[in-house]
This record gives C-alpha cells, structure tokens and sequence, in this order.
C-alpha cells in the first residue's frame, strides 16, 4: 500500500512539473513587435491624425481643418479620410502588426491645393509603411519596420491638442 501512495505522488509530482514547464514556455517575450503579444483591438475604432513623421524626419502636425482620420471597420475594411479626399481599403492585424493594403479612392477631389496634396501623400506613404501599433490610453501610435514612430493619432472626439513631443 505504501508503494502505490509512493507511485501516485511521484505521478502528482511530474504532473506539476510538467504543467510548470509548458505554462514556462508561454511567458516569453512579448516585446511591442511581438505577433503574439496581445494588443488592444482596433476593430471599430475610429481615430483623428495628431502627428505625423515628416521626410525629413520631424514630427509635424497635420493642417489645420484638414487632418486626416481612419476607422477600422469590423470587416477588415480601413475607411480613410486623408484630409480631402476619401479612401476605402483593407487591413489586417496580428498580434500588434498591422498591414494597410494600397487604397482605392472613394471620392476625390480635382483640384486639391499643393499642401493638401503633398499630406495626403506622405500620410499614405506612412499608413502602407506600417508595421505595428500600440494603443497608449486615447492614443494610437503607428510605427514602421525600424520600429520608428511614423503616425500618432487620438481617440475620435478626443481633443485635437495632444502632445506631439510623445513621438521620438
């Protein structure tokens, strides 16, 4: 009788262990790039541009009365406005990666001034260059493959003066 106690608790005993030793391999890193790291859902959430990596490097804000917003529609569907014109494509999320399929325009305008223009492109240069993201309280920071902070955006109908100096 001795003999089998001594069995099931030598059996308990390699059950805890190896419940310990597959719980072990699942607290690896989950570093912000991580596919695997769990990040806040995007699906239905709607956001306003507040900052935006320049080509030369700065961070700068979007024009006034023409910042872009995007919502992230619960069908993998990204609607865009791009501070004139309307765009509609698709995006996919893992983890915190995020890849922006290239847009097909919804609506356009003509004659958009120079200006417009120049940030309609360079925010999508940055929306397809996307890599991963990270929500930060109302704040969603887009960055690149370097792992640069490329797009900051706030909550739709958060104030428009959030802080630019967040973005390194």
């Amino acid at each position: 009788m001795r003999d089998g106690h001594h069995a099931l608790a030598k059996a308990a005993f390699l059950i805890i262990v190896a419940a310990c030793l597959v719980s072990a391999g699942y607290s690896g890193d989950t570093s912000p790039g991580d596919a695997g790291q769990a990040a806040e859902p995007l699906m239905g959430t709607a956001w306003n541009l507040v900052g935006y990596r320049a080509d030369n490097g700065s961070v700068v804000a979007p024009l006034p009365g023409k910042e872009p917003s995007v919502i992230f529609g619960g069908d993998g569907t990204l609607s865009v406005s791009a501070g004139c014109n309307l765009y509609s494509t698709s995006y996919r999320i893992d983890g915190s990666r995020i890849m922006v399929e290239p847009a097909t325009a919804a609506g356009t305008h003509p004659a958009v001034e120079q200006d417009i223009a120049r940030q309609e492109s360079r925010y999508w240069e940055l929306l397809l260059a996307a890599a991963s993201y990270r929500v930060e309280g109302n704040r969603l920071v887009i960055t690149g493959l370097s792992g640069q902070d490329l797009l900051a955006f706030s909550r739709a109908g958060e104030p428009a003066d959030v802080p630019l100096l967040a973005m390194e």
